[in-house]
């Protein structure tokens, strides 16, 4: 639930007016309000003072600007607290505009710099730094940043074992000391762990795992194909990378046809048409497919039988198979119809 009537940047321009000059250049170039942001060496240049004096005059203004904007008198304090309780306790750095602002303010970058500030300031949140596992996110300060790890760790050695997304209720059954943990916080957990992913169905899986979090082409042409359940022709594998925007990467035919032939994940089963090779399908021509099916049968098989088992490899004509039959130099026709291994 957003906040209503609730504009960041607003209060913190109004809060700016109490700062010195230099502490406002310092807190608006950091945090990005009104100026792209900057480094305190960058800043330091500008206002010819080192890079050591910039980060006190910065302490010293947020300390100023807390006692201004965080206080019992502004309501927002309490509303951002209980928002932040619906989700858990926990959130996304990267869906705080959506979760905290209306739809007015949600793409506006001053709106979100200045939102992110307003949380640096508050002492009833902290924030998860960025690492190579997580992702940047904000907590309540009574909540624990190692139950969030200890429930990632033990969730992602779960789907290892297991090889297949689950439900998160699921994850906790096998987990009982998870049991303390709301829902709510054990749903954000995916967002905000850089080794897990919210599949499109709910489930929680691995980020390594092609098949729920692709990234590259031949990941996107798997995830297409492995959610279709059924071979696709190349032309409409590429249409459907596009339809999902996967990312902002246009796609072309030709590179998906080149990457369904380079992969040994995907097997040609029709003119143009590619399943995967984990569905049972194997490489080679409708005559390898017949020699596959006649071999160790010395007595042959009737060419109906045959039609069949090839159908169920290759997506092509009756006709293509008899004649493969009666005219490759593999083959041999016994009485009554049937065919064999020459």
């Amino acid at each position: 639930m957003v906040i209503k009537n609730f504009s960041p940047y607003k209060i913190v321009k109004e809060a700016l007016i109490g700062l010195k000059p230099n502490e406002i250049k310092v807190v608006t170039g950091r945090f990005g309000i009104d100026t792209p942001h900057k480094t305190l060496s960058a800043i330091g240049k500008n206002l010819n003072l080192s890079r050591e004096r910039i980060r006190q005059i910065e302490k010293e203004a947020l300390r100023k600007l807390a006692k201004e904007i965080v206080n019992e008198e502004n309501l927002f304090v309490s509303q951002i607290i209980t928002t932040l309780e619906k989700s858990g306790g926990i959130t996304s750095h990267d869906k705080i505009a959506e979760r905290f602002l209306e739809e007015v303010y949600v793409s506006d970058k001053n709106e979100f710099n200045s939102l992110h500030l307003i949380f640096i300031l508050m002492p009833q949140i902290v924030k998860i730094e960025k690492t190579k596992e997580l992702e940047a996110a904000w907590m309540l300060a009574s909540l624990s940043k190692q139950d969030v790890i200890n429930v990632i760790n033990e969730w992602v050695l779960h789907l290892e074992k297991q090889k297949k997304p689950e439900m998160i209720e699921v994850l906790v059954d096998q987990h009982p000391g998870q049991r303390k943990h709301k829902i709510t916080f054990l749903s954000e957990l995916p967002l905000i762990s850089k080794r897990l992913v919210r599949t499109e169905n709910g489930l929680v899986g691995l980020s390594s795992w092609p098949e729920v979090n692709p990234r590259n082409v031949r990941d996107k042409i798997y995830f297409v194909l492995h959610k279709s359940g059924k071979p696709m022709h190349f032309d409409d594998i590429a249409k459907k990378i596009s339809d999902q925007s996967f990312d902002k990467k246009s796609i072309v035919k030709a590179t998906v046809h080149n990457e369904l032939i380079a992969d040994s994940r995907f097997v040609l089963v029709g003119r143009g048409i590619y399943g995967l090779s984990e569905w049972g399908y194997k490489e080679g021509t409708v005559a390898d497919v017949i020699k596959e099916i006649l071999a160790g049968k010395s007595n042959g098989l009737p060419a109906d039988e045959i039609v069949k088992a090839v159908l169920k490899q290759r997506l092509v004509k009756k006709n293509t198979i008899l004649i493969n039959l009666q005219t490759k130099p593999f083959f041999k026709k016994l009485e009554k119809n049937r065919f064999a291994l020459k």
